[in-house]
């Protein structure tokens, strides 16, 4: 087989591949997954930390703005947060940095933007703990992006 034509056979298989996987991840991943697709903008790292615990699952930069992301999903009006999580938000937030909890309602599709400082909150009360913003889908991803840029903490 000449080399362009392994190159296309790989290359379809790879993309192929790719979809098969995004389909096998779980919600936060898929979540993670939308953030980088509709923001391409953004300059993203996902954090795989194992070592610390409570640091949000994304950092994201864009025009001389950073922020944390705390991925989460719910399939009703609960959100599961750790202790660690709620201190780190808190502990960000109250020191001058920008960290949110980012939480999909599986039902709805809908995006819940809420403040690192919120998170005892979140943890009690849930979605009805009065999210800084609400994203209804489709997202709208440049509201997020000011958000996540600009919005009080």
């Amino acid at each position: 087989m000449p080399c362009s034509q392994e190159l296309s056979f790989f290359g379809s298989r790879l993309g192929a591949l790719k979809q098969l996987c995004l389909v096998m991840k779980g919600p936060e991943a898929k979540l993670w997954e939308k953030l980088k697709l509709k923001l391409p903008q953004v300059f993203w790292t996902r954090i795989e930390n194992t070592a610390s615990t409570g640091i949000p699952d994304v950092y994201g930069a864009h025009e001389n703005k950073c922020f944390f992301i705390e991925l989460k999903i719910t399939k009703s009006n609960a959100v599961r947060l750790s202790p660690t999580q709620i201190s780190w938000n808190f502990s960000n937030v109250s020191n001058g940095g920008r960290s949110f909890f980012l939480v999909e309602a599986l039902s709805t599709s809908s995006l819940y933007l809420f403040s690192g400082k919120k998170g005892r909150e979140l943890q009690k009360e849930g979605l009805k703990s009065g999210p800084l913003a609400t994203f209804p889908a489709p997202l709208d991803a440049n509201q997020l992006l000011h958000c996540l840029k600009t919005a009080p903490l």
